[in-house]
This record gives C-alpha cells, sequence and structure tokens, in this order.
C-alpha cells in the first residue's frame, strides 16, 4: 500500500507534467514554431506583443523564417439562423495556419491574398462552434455567415483535437472558435501601437540562436529607422511551447520533484521494514550458503522478492493514479494550459513501470547487501542466542532514517515557504469586494454602431433595463475590469508638468472607462472627493477619478483633486479633465502583480464599442445571465453577452495555480512528516524488541523504566537531530531554488525554517518516546524465561 500511494501519486503528477510542459504541441513538426514579440521599454512594460508595422518589416526582411504570422483576439458575434451568439476569436494574417501547420476537417484555410483589403471575407470555424450552431452540417463549407454584421463565406472547420496556443491575456478561460482575416483599424498604421502577437516557422536548419541573431539584427535597423518608436527596442524569439509553458514550468516541475521526494522517502520506510524481515531470515540464508549458495544468487533472490513486490505496488498505483487523475482534472487549475489533456496513457504506464522497478532497487538493495554480507558462520552461530541485531543492520537502519529526516527536512521547508506565500497572496487586499459581483462581456460592431453616441446610448439602455432586474443591486459598465487582464494602459499628462523629452515615455496608467455605478458595483472605496454620477455626460466638463496609487506615485500624497489631466487629443490639442476624486487602488493584473496607477474617465464622456457589464447583486449572481441576454436581446436581437463569471471565479483563478502548488506540497509534506516518524519509530521498537533480554537484564539489576525510557528516546533523538542537521544545508540551497516560485517571503525564512525543526523535533521525540515507554514494561523474569 506504501508503493501503491507513492507510485500512484508519481503516476498522477507526471500525467499532468507531460501534458503541460513534455508532450509536444500537436502541431507539423513543432519545434519549428517560434513565438516572436517586440522586447525593450516600450509602453506597458515588457511582454509579448508586437505592432503591426513591425511585423511587416520582420516579414519582408527576415531571411530564417518559413512562414511568419501576426495576429489579435478579437470579441466576435455571429448572426442569422438563430440568436445571435458572441464567441472569442481571432483576426489573423492568411499564415497563421500554414505556421501551425493543421489542415482542417472539412474544407480549407486561408489562402495567400486572403487578408487584403476587399477580400477578407472568409471564416475558419471551431469544431465546438460548427457542432453547437451549425449542428455539424458537413455541407456548411462554401456556405454564408454573418459576423459582425458583415458576410462572410466559411471555407474550414478546424478539427476536434486543434486548440490554439496562445497564452490568452484573460483571467478566465474561454476557447478561440472563430478565425478570420485581420480587418482594416488605424492601430495597424501605429508602431507605438503594440496590439498583436506573431508566431513564425523557422526555416529547415535554422537554429534559435540563428533566428535570435537575425531578428535583433532587423530591430536595430528599425531602431536607427524609426527613433521616435522603436529606440532601444529588441526582437524575442522563443518555441511556441516554451513561451506557452513558461509561467508554470517551475512550478511543474517543483510538484514533480516533491512527489519523487515523497516516493524515496517510501522507499527507505520499506527498506526498514524489509531490513526487519531480513533479520528473521539470517539464518534461512545462512543454511543456504551453506548448502552452496554464492552472495551474488542470495542478493538476487532477495532483490527477485522487493521488483515482485515493488511491481505490485506499481500496478495497484496505476489504479490509484487512475481515479487521481480524476480529482486532479476536476480540482486542479483550469488556466494551466493543456493541464486538461492530462491522461494516464502509454508513456505514463512506461514512466510508473520504471519507477516501480527503481524503487524495487532502491529498497531492497540494502535488505539484501546485509542479508548476503552477513557471514554464515557468525549468523549460524548468532541464531542460537537472543542477542541484538547485526551492527552492519543496525548501521543500514539508522542511516535509512537519517536520511528520511533530510528528505521530510527539505519536502517540509519547500512547502512551508509555498504555503506562507500563499497565505501572504490570499491576504493582499485586491482593491474591490468580490462577492456578488458577476461580469460579461459585450461588443458591437462598427459596421452598425460605427458613432460614439449609439454605442453610449445602447449601454445606458442597457445600464436602465439591467437595473430594472429582480435581485440586482448596482450595474455598470468599463472597458478594463481588475483580474480580467482586459485594460486600456496608455499614457497621460499632467497640467503644468513639463511634457517629455522626444522618444520619452511620460506619466502611464490603466485608464478605465467606467459608467456611473461602476464603483459601488465593484466595492471600491472612495477615498477622497467623489464618484461619477448621472450629470457627468457627454456635454459636461470632463473629469477623471484617480486610485491613491497614482497619487502615490504622480502627486507625492498631495491631494490631485482639483488639479487636471488629458488622456486624449482633440483635433491636436489635449482634452483636460479635472480630477473630482481619489479612489483605492485595484491589483488589475494580479493578486502577485504590483498595483499600477489607474485613471478613470466617465465612459459617458468616452464611449467604445467594447465593455464589460458588471452587475452586483442582491443575492447568488449566477440566476442572472438569462435575465441580462434577454433584455440585450430585447434592444437589439443582433447583439449578445458571453462570456460570464463572478468576480469570486476570477479572484480564484487568479489564485488557482499557486492553491494548487500548495496543496499538492503540503499533502506531501504531511506524507513526509508521517513517514519519517514511522520510520523513526520502526527503527526504535525493532530496536527495543532486539534488546529486550538486554532491558530485562538491566531492569532485574535496579534500573529505573525512565532509565530504559531516556537511552531509547537519546537515541532517537540524536539519530533525528543528525539528520536534520544534515539536511537543512540540502534545505538552504533548495530554497534558493525556489526563490522565484515564493511571493512575499524570503528563501531563507526564518520563522519556516524554525517552525520545521520545532515540528520536526516534536515529532521524532514522540515516534522516540512511545517504543521507549513500551520497552520499560517488559517484565524481566518473563524477559529472562524466554532465552
Amino acid at each position: 500500500m506504501t508503493l501503491a500511494f507513492g507510485i500512484g501519486a508519481n503516476s498522477v503528477i507526471f500525467s499532468a507534467v507531460r501534458a503541460v510542459i513534455l508532450r509536444p504541441l500537436a502541431y507539423r513538426e513543432p519545434d519549428r514554431v517560434v513565438q516572436v514579440w517586440d522586447s525593450g521599454s516600450r509602453p506597458g512594460g515588457e511582454s509579448d506583443w508586437v505592432s503591426f508595422p513591425d511585423f511587416r518589416d520582420w516579414r519582408r526582411q527576415n531571411r530564417v523564417f518559413e512562414n511568419i504570422a501576426c495576429y489579435r483576439f478579437a470579441l466576435l458575434t455571429i448572426t442569422g439562423g438563430g440568436p445571435a451568439e458572441s464567441m472569442l476569436g481571432l483576426e489573423a494574417t492568411d499564415r497563421l495556419f500554414t505556421v501551425l501547420g493543421v489542415p482542417p476537417a472539412p474544407g480549407r484555410t486561408f489562402l495567400p491574398g486572403e487578408d487584403a483589403p476587399g477580400h477578407e471575407t472568409v471564416a475558419v470555424i471551431g469544431h465546438a462552434l460548427w457542432q453547437r450552431r451549425f449542428a455539424a452540417d458537413p455541407a456548411l463549407v462554401g456556405k454564408h455567415v454573418t459576423i459582425e454584421g458583415r458576410v462572410y463565406t466559411v471555407v474550414g472547420v478546424m478539427p476536434p483535437a486543434f486548440h490554439f496556443p496562445a497564452a490568452i491575456p484573460f483571467n478566465f478561460t474561454l476557447p478561440i472558435e472563430l478565425w478570420i482575416p485581420m480587418r482594416r483599424a488605424p492601430d495597424l498604421e501605429e508602431r507605438r501601437t503594440y496590439n498583436f502577437s506573431a508566431v513564425a516557422r523557422l526555416n529547415p536548419g535554422v537554429t534559435l540562436r540563428q533566428a535570435g541573431t537575425n531578428m535583433r539584427s532587423i530591430a536595430a535597423d528599425l531602431a536607427r529607422q524609426y527613433p521616435a518608436s522603436n529606440k532601444d527596442m529588441g526582437a524575442t524569439v522563443m518555441r511556441l511551447e516554451d513561451h506557452i509553458t513558461g509561467d508554470v514550468r517551475s512550478g511543474m516541475l517543483l510538484l514533480l520533484a516533491a512527489v519523487g521526494l515523497a516516493l524515496l522517502l517510501a522507499c527507505a520506510n520499506i527498506a526498514n521494514l524489509l531490513l526487519s524481515r531480513a533479520e528473521a531470515r539470517r539464518h534461512e540464508m545462512a543454511v543456504c550458503e551453506a548448502l552452496g549458495a554464492g552472495r551474488g544468487r542470495l542478493i538476487r533472490q532477495t532483490l527477485t522478492e522487493s521488483l515482485t513486490l515493488s511491481l505490485l505496488g506499481g500496478g495497484a498505483g496505476l489504479v490509484l493514479a487512475y481515479f487521481g487523475k480524476s480529482l486532479l482534472l476536476e480540482y486542479g487549475p483550469a488556466n494551466i494550459p493543456r493541464f486538461g489533456e492530462s491522461t494516464i496513457d502509454t508513456q505514463v504506464l512506461f514512466f510508473s513501470a520504471a519507477i516501480a522497478l527503481v524503487s524495487g532497487v532502491l529498497f531492497g538493495l540494502a535488505p539484501a547487501l546485509v542479508t548476503a554480507g552477513s557471514g554464515m558462520y557468525r549468523a549460524l552461530k548468532e541464531s542460537g542466542t537472543r542477542t541484538t541485531a547485526g551492527p552492519g543492520n543496525m548501521a543500514v537502519r539508522s542511516i535509512l532514517v537519517a536520511a528520511q529526516m533530510a528528505l521530510a527536512v527539505m519536502l517540509l521547508v519547500g512547502a512551508g515557504l509555498v504555503i506562507r506565500s500563499f497565505v501572504r497572496m490570499v491576504t493582499l487586499d485586491p482593491g474591490f469586494q468580490s462577492a456578488r459581483v458577476l461580469s460579461g462581456i459585450v461588443s458591437l460592431p462598427d459596421a452598425r454602431y460605427p458613432d460614439p453616441a449609439k454605442q453610449a446610448a445602447f449601454f445606458a439602455e442597457v445600464l436602465r433595463r439591467t437595473r430594472a432586474i429582480a435581485g440586482v443591486e448596482y450595474a455598470a459598465v468599463s472597458d478594463s475590469l481588475p483580474l480580467t487582464g482586459i485594460n486600456d494602459q496608455g499614457f497621460f499628462r499632467i497640467e503644468g508638468r513639463p511634457e517629455p523629452a522626444a522618444g520619452q515615455d511620460g506619466p502611464q496608467a490603466n485608464r478605465p472607462h467606467v459608467s456611473d455605478g461602476y464603483f459601488e458595483a465593484m466595492g471600491i472605496r472612495l477615498i477622497a472627493g467623489r464618484l461619477f454620477d448621472q450629470h457627468d455626460r457627454a456635454d459636461s466638463t470632463p473629469v477623471a477619478v484617480v486610485s491613491d496609487v497614482a497619487v502615490r506615485q504622480f502627486w507625492l500624497q498631495q491631494s490631485p483633486i482639483g488639479e487636471r489631466v488629458s488622456l486624449e487629443f482633440v483635433d491636436g490639442k489635449p482634452v483636460w479633465r479635472q480630477i473630482v476624486g481619489v479612489v483605492h487602488g485595484t491589483r488589475h493584473f494580479g493578486l502577485e502583480a504590483p498595483p499600477k496607477a489607474e485613471v478613470y474617465v466617465p465612459y459617458a464622456q468616452s464611449p467604445s464599442p467594447f465593455v464589460l457589464l458588471v452587475v452586483r447583486a442582491k443575492g447568488a449572481p449566477s440566476s442572472l445571465p438569462p435575465a441580462i441576454q434577454r433584455e440585450i436581446a430585447a434592444i437589439d436581437p443582433q447583439q449578445a453577452a458571453f462570456g460570464f463569471e463572478t468576480m469570486d471565479g476570477l479572484l480564484s483563478n487568479a489564485e488557482a495555480n499557486r492553491r494548487f502548488q500548495t496543496i499538492v506540497l503540503a499533502v506531501f509534506a504531511a506524507l513526509a512528516l508521517l513517514l519519517a516518524a514511522i520510520g523513526i519509530y520502526g527503527v526504535m521498537a525493532y530496536s527495543a524488541a532486539q534488546r529486550r533480554r538486554e532491558i530485562g537484564v538491566r531492569l532485574a539489576l535496579g534500573a529505573r523504566p525512565a532509565d530504559v525510557v531516556m537511552m531509547l528516546f537519546k537515541k532517537g533523538i540524536l539519530l533525528a537531530l543528525a539528520g536534520m542537521a544534515a539536511a537543512f544545508a540540502g534545505a538552504i540551497a533548495l530554497a534558493r531554488i525556489l526563490k522565484s516560485l515564493l511571493f512575499g517571503v524570503s528563501p531563507l525564512d526564518l520563522a519556516t525554517f524554525a517552525t520545521v525543526a520545532v515540528l520536526l523535533t516534536i515529532t521524532a521525540a514522540l515516534a522516540a518516546y512511545l517504543p521507549g515507554r513500551s520497552a520499560a514494561r517488559v517484565d524481566p523474569l518473563q524477559a529472562l524465561r524466554e532465552e
């Protein structure tokens, strides 16, 4: 059973690690597919975005890519043939599917030139959308569908196994179900606007280093050619698989290492058990040796027995792994790329068999060597008396216990640091109250709502109707929402401050456009001044609200109320907005990312076709989406909301990866503590049983029971402390390796190390005390009569 749990846990975690970071992407020659992005000092800091003009220059000048493609996320609505349905899609250049190397089934993908103006009227749809909306109609290819108010021809359907590889910049999980050619937009010509992503396929024989060298050379030329936008800018090339898994790779490998350490602990425990059995079989082995069996023959016999045991444990472990995998998928974080593809396949079977064989050798080798090396004459002589165990046996058992303590220290220190990091993270103030808040996405097509006034009127009516729904306390819209990754980040100007020099960045902040009621709906606290209200209209004085983070950063703790800022220009002149309030800052980019400055603008004074609808319910918000959908359809049957998520859910998603790591590490750390205690208890109990006659003699000669307890207790504690002392050096090295996975905690956190030391000392003391107390109750006369 010990082996079954150890091997089963390793198999489950390995299946997840293999799915996430070891299994190749399901594309043609995936090692040749790379992600490419602008790198260097640019608005918003370092990330994986590219400007479209830079992409065009890369496509024209590179000598290392077979093909290169550009894409960006798009919120798209299909109408006709049923209720309007919105979804997440992609706008892409014509070579995207060629780069990935995945053919559709049925139909085709984009042809060269189908992203050119006037030709971008074709669409490729995902398999799930094909089944859901079109009933898997095999004749759909070649038919027309209406997307964003424009007619497109469906040219292909992607196979069910196809998943677009991009790390979606949203905290909630939305599948990409629709691909259309890149639509014309002003930012396609703006070199300082980074709204796009790029993937490429390397030419045969081109290495990643060669590609990086070529792209950096092109970036240097662009920096000289366009100093205002590309100064100090470079280009980064990374394998697509590494780019997708980069944020989770370390954490997944940490979990695999943790279960590996737990398996080693289990092997040490089993080795101790087998040493006890080997001690009882010393006479049997001595007789076999006397009858002509060589040492190698005895070692092979013992190893064969241990390997049989390990294979039986491995088989049972696979059964546990099958059920454990289901639990992992149900309770594990869904936002880890490819985590849902974890499965017990042939590779996992081979892995389980391998660790079963290695485990059998590890826990069987010590008993085999001790038994075969005990010496025929000494074994036969000792079998006629009741002496203590041979010194070799006890020495090996002591070493195994010390090793267990060392492994336990490392697991407990690692788990303790990760647990403290998780506690630090979940106790952070996100800046809003997530309870009973629901969000949904609504995007208006430019073709039908080109006028900002029409956009504002549509969402004003949506808010009026939504606020009238039973159970709604507050409702608002915003083009930005904390923890989603959806934001408007850019420069702003402060009146009276000098403008930044050419090529330099000025003050920068998140710039949410929010309606009245947004701060109440999100539970964002007002610190000074006032919030937006119904009087902040398009024809009223332009106003703004800033966060306390912005105050600390740009106003040096002085009140900014009454000062003016500008976020946009009209006819080349800044639109000055008077600051009327200060609110509590939010952690927009995740709990672990530092909060950024925020400058809020009334939505009525700066409308946009895309919003997130935010609703605070009086009770549970889960029943509200159907009612909201009905009200939107009543306003415009060709519009729909989608991607409904509670803020509690988004907050949980933000914590999911670290919570998953913490729970798994805590479980295996607890197992390590238990196994270490069992190891010490086993050695002490075995030692007491072997010294039963000696203890009886001591008691008969007047020794006190407390003396017997202390004799065994000292030995157990010294054994545990020896293992702990040797292990803390390794734990310090391990903690430094974990540095990148920690949050708000030093790798050498004294509290964690002290807690682990105290916990293990108490555990070792208890495990050593119990056998000593039992041995002190031995009846001296009975112990002597047994001889």
